[in-house]
């Protein structure tokens, strides 16, 4: 008598269908039909597909709140697949969420909507299978009275199969600070999030350290004095891991918001001391309230990763040192299924392990608004691109190569348009446009009916 009994689960359930197409002038498609899409898009063809994502929600039990998803794609293309580019349980306990599958998800503070992308994890790669428990929302630090809260995540993955190391695990975290109110105009963040790729088979070495005692070293970024450990590790951390320190300004203000932000790119102990201060990404994105509907957003995002801890006084080359997204053992790089994880301004070509454009510098502009019934977002990128000092040469990895380039200036644009056309249906049409030393010159386009079930 009088217990609590524990609330009934019921069921919500509600699915999205996606058909549509993109084609180009030449054999492959604009840069920005490809980048940034999940991994959805084969960027050597014409495209068709479709998608289909149910979702539900499977209740409550006490205190914790159950959901699921999955995300089903069909490609036909130079590399037609069929694929789950999602598949999903999330349960949701008090100030935690516990994530097991593949899940679309976004790392670091950036403006998703109209930026390259985050300089750790974007938009670009299919999601990688994890389990993951983290604060989804940030958390009040008892005693500060709201003017100090955290947001913490841990995750454990594993990446695809095909790699040059076969079957690495995936190490990921981070720890973010907020300080002031939310009920101020003004919040400041700052955080660092670590990403580290660990274990697996080398074709050289064998099968490399992945034990509880291993895993301690990768969670501390220490050494391995492991009899299999690889060669890199011995005197330095444990595996191939990147990071980025973090800051952001998010502001909302008397109908204005957005967010001032800057990721400083983390791949040596240099970095770790600001010694390539300048690498890195910078934002600003700004967004006001409809009465100026034709125009209600804007940013700008400003990638640079020149420096990587060159030191031209003590004979190294101008740039590029450090290889950013790249390891003389995990020689695949931050990459999946042959995409870079990262900004995808840093590319892989999808063929050869590994990174092979990681110098850049690159300006990015977007504007978004509505006009009648139709939203669209308008981006133009202008990018410098030198390649990269050292990438892999052939697809097993055989070797590695200087792939330093004469600085090749690319412009690359991308308008999307969507509108409703009758009630859970809409469509999309996005135009791409490349010219420049890097691709060639074409015009290219995507059309898309989306279609809601609830």
């Amino acid at each position: 008598m009088g217990q609590n009994q524990e609330e009934e689960a019921v069921p919500d359930f509600d699915m999205e269908m996606e058909f549509g197409t993109a084609i180009s002038q030449e054999g492959e498609l604009p840069f920005w039909l490809h980048s940034n899409r999940w991994g959805m898009i084969d960027r050597r063809s014409a495209n068709g597909f479709m998608r289909l994502a149910p979702r539900a929600d499977l209740g409550t039990a006490g205190p914790v709140k159950l959901k699921a998803g999955a995300e089903l794609v069909g490609r036909w293309s130079e590399q037609s697949s069929v694929f789950f580019n999602a598949g999903y349980l999330q349960v949701d306990w008090k100030i935690f969420r516990f994530v097991a599958g593949r899940q679309k998800e976004q790392i670091g503070i950036t403006d998703s909507s109209l930026t390259s992308g985050s300089m750790i994890q974007s938009r670009n790669a299919s999601p990688i299978p994890k389990v993951r428990l983290y604060t989804p929302d940030f958390v009040g630090i008892p005693g500060t009275d709201s003017w100090l809260s955290f947001k913490g995540y841990f995750a454990h993955g594993w990446m695809e199969n095909g790699r040059y190391i076969e079957d690495p695990w995936l190490h990921q975290k981070y720890f973010y600070l907020k300080a002031l109110p939310d009920t101020y105009p003004l919040q400041l963040y700052g955080g660092i999030v670590q990403s580290t790729l660990w274990a697996g088979t080398h074709p050289e070495y064998g099968n490399l350290p992945d034990g509880l005692s291993d895993f301690w070293n990768v969670f501390t970024a220490q050494e391995s004095d492991a009899e299999n450990a690889e060669p890199s590790a011995i005197g330095e951390a444990v595996g191939s891991s990147i990071g980025i320190y973090d800051f952001g300004i998010a502001y909302d203000y008397r109908g204005y918001s957005g967010v001032i932000h800057r990721q400083f790119f983390l791949e040596t102990g240099a970095g770790a001391k600001f010694r390539n201060a300048w690498d890195g990404l910078w934002g600003v994105s700004i967004s006001w309230d409809k009465e100026f509907e034709y125009i209600n957003s804007f940013s700008w995002n400003h990638l640079y990763t020149k420096r990587q801890s060159s030191q031209v006084h003590r004979g190294d080359p101008p740039y590029g040192a450090d290889s950013y997204y790249s390891n003389s053992t995990y020689r695949s790089g931050w990459t999946s299924h042959g995409r870079t994880i990262g900004n995808p301004l840093m590319f892989a070509d999808g063929i050869h392990p590994g990174v092979d454009n990681n110098i850049v510098i690159a300006h990015q502009l977007g504007l978004g608004g509505v006009i009648g019934s139709i939203n669209y977002g308008l981006t133009g990128t202008y990018s410098r691109n030198y390649g990269a000092r050292s990438y892999c040469a052939t697809e097993s990895c055989s070797s590695r190569s200087n792939g330093v380039t004469n600085r090749k200036d690319q412009y690359s644009f991308l308008l999307q348009m969507s509108m409703p056309v009758r009630p859970k249906l809409s469509l999309s049409l996005d135009l791409a446009y490349d010219t420049g030393a890097l691709y060639a010159d074409q015009l290219g386009g995507m059309v898309r009916f989306r279609y809601s079930i609830k």
